[in-house]
C-alpha cells in the first residue's frame, strides 16, 4: 500500500503532507519486518537443533553379525535363557492369515512390528526380531538407536526401523516406529510414522493401547505384546559389543536374543508352510516348536 500512495498523489496541494507520513510509516514497517524475521530465524534454529532427528547407519559388520548367527549357536541355545526368562509369542487361534497384497509379487505373510524409538521394551525386542527376519531375508539398512534417557532402562542400545529396508521372498515386514526418541518440549515424543488402517486394526485387537510398545504380530497367527526378555540384559553394552557376542552360546545376552529369535522364527515358519526348510528344520527352531506346541496344534 505504501508504494501505491505516491503514484496516486498527483495534487501539489496534498503532496507534501502524505509523503511525510508515508516515510514515517515505512520506517515503522521496516522495524516490524526486521523483528519478525529475527523471530522466524530463531524459531527455525530451534527446530534444527531439537526437533530434527539424526540417525547413524548401523555398521555393516553389525548387520552381518545379526544375519549370520552360527547354526551351532542357535542349536546350543535353543530356548534356554536362565538369566533372562523368555516370553513366547502366543497363538491367536483360528484367525485369518494376514498376507500382503504388494503389486508385482505374490502374497506373503505379514510380520508387523509396532514400536517407538523412545521405548526400552521395543528397543530390546528389535534384536531377536532382526536376527529372526535375517533368516528369511536381507536388511539393506538399519539405523542405530538408543531408548530415551527419560524412561526406565534408559539408553537401551537398539536400532530403528524408520527408513530401514528389508527384502524377502517369504515374508513382508511392515514396521511402524510411531514416535521418535526426541521430546523437544517435554510434552511428548515427536511423531514419526502413522499406521495404516489394517495395522491400526492389529493394534486395536492385540495391544493394550495405541501407546504401548512394542507389538509383534506374526501374520495374525502369533502375537507378542512387550518384549520377550528384560532390557536389563543389554544394559551398558553397545550394538557392536552385543553383535560380537552372538557367537557364544553361554553368554546371557546371546541366550536371551537367540532363544527369542528361535521362537519368533518358529512363529514365522508356521505361516510360511515351514519354509525355507533349511531355517525351519534347524535344531534351535525345532526346540521352539516344541515349547510353543506349534506343529502339534497345526
Amino acid at each position: 500500500m505504501s508504494l501505491d500512495t505516491p503514484e496516486h498523489a498527483e495534487s501539489p496541494a496534498l503532496h507534501a503532507v502524505p509523503r511525510r507520513y508515508v516515510a514515517l510509516g515505512l520506517i515503522v514497517l521496516a522495524i516490524v519486518l526486521v523483528a519478525a524475521l529475527i523471530v522466524i530465524r530463531n524459531a527455525d534454529q530451534t527446530d534444527d537443533t531439537s526437533d530434527v532427528e539424526t540417525v547413524s547407519p548401523a555398521p555393516s559388520s553389525v548387520i552381518t553379525a545379526l544375519a549370520h548367527v552360527p547354526r551351532a549357536t542357535s542349536a546350543a541355545v535353543g530356548v534356554t535363557s536362565p538369566t533372562s526368562p523368555i516370553t513366547s509369542p502366543t497363538a491367536t487361534g483360528n484367525a485369518p492369515l494376514w498376507e500382503s497384497t504388494t503389486p508385482g509379487s505374490g502374497p506373503r505373510p505379514v510380520v508387523f512390528f509396532y514400536g517407538a524409538e523412545f521405548a526400552p521394551y521395543a528397543a530390546a525386542e528389535r534384536w531377536p526380531l532382526i536376527v529372526a527376519l535375517s533368516r528369511f531375508g536381507t536388511f539393506g539398512s538399519l539405523g542405530l538407536m538408543q531408548s530415551s534417557s527419560s524412561v526406565a532402562f534408559s539408553g537401551t542400545p537398539t536400532f530403528t526401523f524408520w527408513h530401514a529396508t528389508y527384502s524377502s521372498v517369504w515374508v513382508d515386514l511392515q514396521a511402524v516406529e510411531r514416535y521418535s526418541s526426541l521430546n523437544p518440549t517435554g510434552g511428548g515424543y515427536t511423531t514419526l510414522q502413522t499406521p495404516t488402517s489394517r495395522q491400526s486394526a492389529s493394534v486395536a485387537v492385540y495391544d493394550t493401547s495405541a501407546t504401548t510398545f512394542p507389538l509383534l504380530d506374526i501374520a495374525n497367527h502369533y502375537v507378542l505384546v512387550g518384549s520377550s526378555f528384560s532390557p536389563t540384559v543389554l544394559d551398558g553394552l553397545s550394538q557392536s559389543q552385543i553383535a560380537d557376542d552372538l557367537t557364544y552360546p553361554d553368554n546371557p545376552v546371546t541366550q536371551a536374543i537367540v532363544a527369542s529369535a528361535n521362537e519368533i522364527t518358529a512363529g514365522i515358519c508356521s505361516v510360511t508352510g515351514e519354509r525355507p526348510a533349511t531355517v525351519c528344520n534347524g535344531r534351535g527352531v525345532l526346540a521352539a516348536d516344541a515349547k510353543m506346541k506349534i506343529r502339534q496344534t497345526g
